[in-house]
């Protein structure tokens, strides 16, 4: 079967998706107050469950968090890096570098920037590699959102909060924006490699211009 992207596209999109979704699970854990262990199970949970919950709908087993060990160093390294920015002592000695990056982002920006930016390489990822395991453009779009929304889910869900896809914020719309640009591109030019950075990147910009113009879901009259 012929690859629906660039084969090293999922791949990519993946790990650079458990990187971002890792560091706003972690970015979670430290809002919430977890201990180290608390904070790097939630960077998990968060990196790879969109992931794993997708793998498994189409197919894909093992998963690929059990087969590719950049994708369990990628959450590792997220939940790692997100801990000495914001508990900078536990680096032992004292780094300036990281004391101005603490200042320059706030947590809620830091937070609001990854997770945008996870809603973006998974929904690429996520269409991508579900159109190489053979779907239609729409089930492989829906996979899409699947995979960035996914870890997200399972994250608020262990913090006690309703899930961010259930409000009335637009989250699920920019990721099936993306997703449907993939799988749009995938009909005219499998190997579309600039369309799917672009469908990334418009998806993360989606969400953050949502979040910082208050954009919401219409209401249901009563």
């Amino acid at each position: 079967m012929p690859p629906a992207l660039a084969p090293h596209l999922p791949i990519i999109f993946d790990v650079l998706g458990v990187l971002t979704a890792a560091s706003a699970g972690a970015l979670t854990g430290v809002r919430k107050n977890l201990d180290i262990v608390g904070v790097c199970v939630l960077a998990a949970v968060t990196g790879l469950g969109g992931g794993v919950v997708r793998d498994l709908m189409i197919g894909a087993v093992p998963v690929a968090m059990l087969t590719d060990w950049r994708y369990l160093t990628a959450a590792a390294v997220a939940a790692g890096s997100v801990l000495l920015v914001r508990h900078p002592r536990l680096a032992g000695r004292p780094m300036p570098a990281l004391d101005a990056l603490r200042r320059r982002m706030p947590p809620a920006t830091a937070y609001l920037v990854a997770d945008s930016a996870t809603l973006g390489c998974f929904a690429v990822s996520g269409t991508a590699k579900s159109l190489d395991y053979g779907l239609a453009a729409v089930p492989a779009a829906l996979m899409g959102v699947v995979t960035a929304v996914g870890g997200g889910v399972l994250r608020d869900v262990l913090v006690n909060e309703v899930p961010t896809v259930l409000r009335r914020e637009l989250y699920a719309v920019p990721a099936l924006v993306g997703a449907l640009v993939v799988a749009a591109s995938d009909r005219y030019d499998p190997a579309a490699t600039p369309i799917a950075f672009l469908a990334a990147a418009l998806t993360m910009a989606f969400r953050i211009v949502a979040v910082r113009r208050d954009w919401h879901a219409r209401l249901p009259a009563a």
